[in-house]
């Protein structure tokens, strides 16, 4: 059994002198690991099965451990020797990856080695839970950050390879991530003045207790330590173009995370934390495992640099631009472009701050609105009345929750639409709803949204566009708020200027939902582009909501068979629907346009 190889950071594991796994009973492993890490190598039968089992059922805890037992002395038992009353460990037959933190002295420790452990985490694959092996779990990883930080507190100073400043940073961005009022810390990242002035201006210049706390007591005496909005900024994706690249890409967000960090108001999610959150497929999980509040996404394009902001708890795009680098640039000006997105990030953090404190106290009511938005995502009746039900549960849990007021107005406008049968009551309600989101905050864009789509199919298109349009002043980067404008000015018989909006919005969220291309094909239609029109609603992944245009606009390029066959779709659908009163009622400002949408409908057998 000598040569073997412990491996205690990432998933526990025992390896041979080739690098292969080793067979071992689970529950073994993680006794040699407790054995490993502790000062003596020698436990008490007793203590073994509570370490393993706990301690509420002894009787059954010593019956598994006699188990265990058994099963160890075939499988390589000589890591571990069992007396009648003890368990020892044979330290000297294999190596262990913690070795590096327990045996050598931090001086004698590279930051960089203490970085990579500590990134793949200690027994990453368990979790800490109440009883002894939980708590022996909790206070190894606490013993290694405190390891880790009294290391780059002695080192930082004198980094000055490119691997000892990006293993300090990452120190630092490790610890801050738990600890974001660790002052020294702090200061072991540069801070540039602006943001400096920046945190003075939001109103976080003085130094909190826990900063006090950490600087002469350690670590351990900055748990309590108050919970603060959590901040992920996730590495750029995109393609290498000429004058710009992931590599430096990447260096820009990392001098904007350094940036964040001035502000003591915000945890700064550490990088290696952010790029494991990009790679996996369960993004959401990871969110909500690291209590984030904030995703920055980034995305490397030819035109620039795409920069959108994701206030978790609402799945909501509050902010999204894309910044244009000229080609050659960002290398040499990616500080001061360092500053420009930070300032704007804050700056829309800051207007957020309402709805954080909001989700804080009543995240039931977020939870219910979020299931609400998934089932608005198929534009069935079904799923919008369902939806309905969902945001009125979550306004059951929060009154003045002016989201699921939104939320409410949109499920009557789009069963009005759906319905197509001209129900002046849906839109009433829709209208009311829509200004009641208004009433609880009249600084979101939300509201006015829905009062725009209300007003819209209501025929008052003047007041339609003037409320979308103060949604759009509210955000002008909110997707969806620019989607609805494109859609009245449609209807405005604009249909031009409507389809440079909606290009606008599917630009800004190009996995967008489905009305997003359902009105670029209404767009097209109404320019004349019956082709363009076909394509956009083929991009939608349940086109049975536009089955009635998409008829239209095949028998417009002539192809009769299709047009008849998407209007016997849409006839399933929608048995009742009658084109002269659907035309009645329909908002178009120009007749020309709505004879436009006459002959297209009549032409495919309406």
């Amino acid at each position: 059994m000598s040569g073997v190889f412990l491996q205690t950071f990432g998933s526990l594991r025992l390896l041979d002198a080739a690098g292969r796994e080793c067979k071992y009973p689970r529950k073994g492993l993680l006794l040699v690991a407790y054995l490993a890490t502790s000062a003596f190598p020698e436990i008490s039968r007793e203590e073994a099965a509570e370490f393993l089992w706990g301690h509420d059922d002894r009787a059954n805890a010593f019956t598994n451990l006699r188990k265990l037992i058994s099963r160890l002395r075939v499988a390589h038992g000589s890591l571990l020797t069992f007396s009648p009353t003890h368990v020892s460990l044979n330290r000297d037959l294999f190596v262990c990856d913690a070795d590096v933190l327990g045996v050598m002295h931090p001086t004698e420790t590279p930051l960089s080695s203490l970085v990579d452990l500590i990134n793949r985490t200690f027994l990453a694959d368990i979790h800490e839970t109440e009883g002894v092996s939980g708590r022996w779990l909790k206070e190894q990883r606490r013993k290694q950050l405190e390891l880790m930080r009294a290391r780059l507190l002695e080192t930082s100073a004198q980094a000055s390879t490119a691997t000892e400043l990006a293993a300090a940073r990452q120190a630092a961005f490790y610890i801050l991530e738990r600890f974001p009022d660790d002052q020294l810390v702090r200061d072991t990242l540069s801070m540039t003045p602006k943001v400096t002035a920046v945190a003075r201006m939001v109103g976080r210049e003085s130094t909190p207790v826990g900063a006090t706390q950490i600087a002469a007591g350690g670590i351990e005496s900055a748990f309590q330590s108050p919970k603060l909005p959590r901040v992920a900024l996730l590495p750029p994706t995109g393609v290498h173009t000429s004058g710009l690249d992931l590599p430096t890409a990447s260096a820009l967000i990392d001098d904007v995370a350094i940036g964040l960090c001035a502000l003591r108001g915000l945890s700064i999610v550490a990088p290696y934390t952010a790029e494991r959150i990009r790679a996996s497929d369960e993004k959401l999980l990871l969110l909500e495992k690291h209590q984030i509040s904030y995703v920055v996404d980034t995305k490397l394009t030819g035109d620039g640099l795409f920069v959108q902001i994701i206030f978790v708890p609402s799945d909501n795009v509050i902010y999204a631009d894309r910044f244009e680098i000229a080609r050659g640039l960002l290398s040499s000006h990616r500080k001061a472009m360092a500053e420009i997105v930070t300032d704007r990030i804050l700056a829309e953090l800051k207007r957020n701050e309402r709805a954080l404190s909001d989700y804080e106290h009543h995240p039931g009511a977020y939870q219910r609105y979020l299931l609400g938005v998934q089932q608005m995502s198929r534009l069935t009746l079904p799923s919008v009345r369902g939806a309905r039900k969902t945001f009125r549960e979550a306004l059951q849990q929060n009154a003045n929750f002016s989201h699921a007021y939104s939320g409410l107005a949109k499920t009557y406008s789009i069963e009005w639409v759906l319905t197509a049968r001209g129900d002046p009551e849906l839109l009433r309600k829709a209208e009311e709803s829509a200004r009641f989101a208004i009433t609880r905050n009249p600084e979101i864009a939300y509201g006015y949204k829905e009062l725009g789509m209300a007003k819209l199919y209501l025929g008052e298109l003047d007041e339609s566009l003037d409320a979308l349009a103060r949604a759009e002043e509210l955000s002008p980067h909110y997707a969806d708020a620019i989607y609805s404008f494109a859609d009245s000015l449609i209807h405005a018989s604009r249909p031009k200027d409507g389809l440079e909006k909606i290009e606008k919005a599917i630009a800004l969220n190009p996995l967008g939902p489905d009305e997003y291309f359902w009105c670029a094909a209404g767009a097209s239609y109404f320019v004349g582009a019956f082709d363009k029109a076909i394509s956009r609603i083929q991009s939608m992944s349940n086109q049975a909501s536009a089955y009635r245009l998409l008829a239209a606009s095949c028998a417009m390029l002539g192809d009769s068979k299709r047009a008849h066959h998407y209007r016997r779709k849409d006839r399933m659908a929608n048995p009742q629907f009658d084109l002269q009163k659907w035309l009645a009622v329909v908002p178009i400002r120009e007749p020309w346009q709505k004879e436009m949408y006459r002959e297209g409908l009549v032409k495919a057998g309406y």
